[in-house]
């Protein structure tokens, strides 16, 4: 195989440092960081490393928590290279509910200074993961670890899950699980609820408190009883929802396909697509949590849904619903040839 850089993601910036230079020393490779604020931390438009000095293949890259590290032009390359997401035990849950943006300066329309865009990012940083070292576990009680290793599991089912004990160590054991090279798909298709969507979630650790289910049905949400469901869900009545992504239909919205993103007490429902073939696609969501009343957390969203007589009424009426969500942006053909 041949050699590949070493990408180092993490929400916790000290630890993250500190491991990719002790990985970097381990390894006799270079160090590279990637810093926040880079030119395309955000966007969609892959980030360009050019390393220093020497063979890329040789080096070990610190990436900021402001970068998105699925759009690292190197991620994106063919083979892909190892991911490991550092994740501090004493505060990994703390990071999945974080309110706070990732960048309070963010202008309009940078989803950097979201509320709960820390949250968000911790998240997806662990599902896009090939391994994932938990650090400074030493003073968590071993009920806790489990939790939080299970929750770490169901997140990036298809990562290596370790309690680190230096970098040398895990990435020894990366390397001895590694057959094949990644391809830039499976970086993507890696997180969980990807996972629990195509019904192949099979986390390697698993622990009682902690569940992944999928959510299925063929109505759309009422938007004002979907508002409604999400705030008696948000105040833990059906225990503590982690993470909830797949995809959704609002009736007041009708013929488009919406994503449905949600990480702690934030949620982003943005739309995708428009067109006949969205009219027929089902709300059908993945959802991972602690101490879960599934029954009752179902019987949530199903109360959120149109009622068999709203939904003969049509989109019409549909249209007329109150609806207290945000307002989307125009999709792509509701634009005028100015703002395409």
């Amino acid at each position: 195989m041949e050699p590949v850089p070493l990408i180092v993601t993490g929400l916790c910036t000290p630890e993250r440092k500190r491991y990719s230079a002790g990985l970097a020393a381990a390894t006799r490779r270079g160090l590279i960081e990637i810093p926040g604020g880079h030119a395309a931390v955000g966007g969609s438009t892959p980030t360009r490393i050019t390393p220093a000095a020497g063979d890329l293949g040789h080096v070990v890259v610190d990436v900021d928590v402001d970068v998105d590290v699925r759009h690292l032009d190197v991620v994106m390359g063919s083979p892909a290279p190892p991911i490991v997401c550092v994740i501090d035990a004493r505060h990994l849950i703390d990071d999945l509910r974080d309110g706070s943006p990732l960048d309070p300066r963010a202008p309009a329309g940078d989803d950097r200074g979201d509320v709960g865009a820390r949250a968000r990012r911790a998240a997806t940083l662990l599902e896009a993961a090939e391994s994932v070292s938990i650090v400074q576990w030493e003073s968590v009680d071993t009920p806790r670890l489990s939790l939080l290793m299970a929750l770490a599991s169901h997140l990036a089912p298809r990562a290596r899950v370790r309690l680190s004990r230096g970098p040398a160590d895990d990435v020894r054991a990366l390397f001895a699980a590694r057959t094949l090279p990644s391809t830039p798909d499976e970086v993507l298709e890696r997180a969980g609820w990807v996972h629990a969507l195509n019904d192949s979630h099979d986390p390697h650790m698993t622990d009682p408190r902690v569940t992944t289910f999928r959510y299925e049905r063929l109505h759309p949400f009422h938007p004002a009883r979907l508002a409604s469901a999400l705030d008696r869900i948000d105040a833990g009545r059906s225990g503590l929802l982690v993470r909830s992504a797949g995809f959704c239909r609002i009736a007041s919205r009708p013929g488009i396909l919406a994503r449905w993103d949600q990480v702690g007490s934030a949620i982003w429902i943005d739309p995708l697509d428009a067109g006949p073939s969205a009219d027929g696609t089902a709300q059908d969501i993945a959802l991972t949590g602690l101490d879960l009343i599934v029954g009752d957390l179902v019987a949530t969203l199903d109360s959120a849904l149109v009622t068999d007589a709203e939904l003969e009424e049509g989109p019409e009426c549909w249209r007329r619903m109150p609806d207290p969500l945000p307002v989307w942006p125009p999709l792509p053909h509701e634009r005028s040839p100015r703002e395409r």
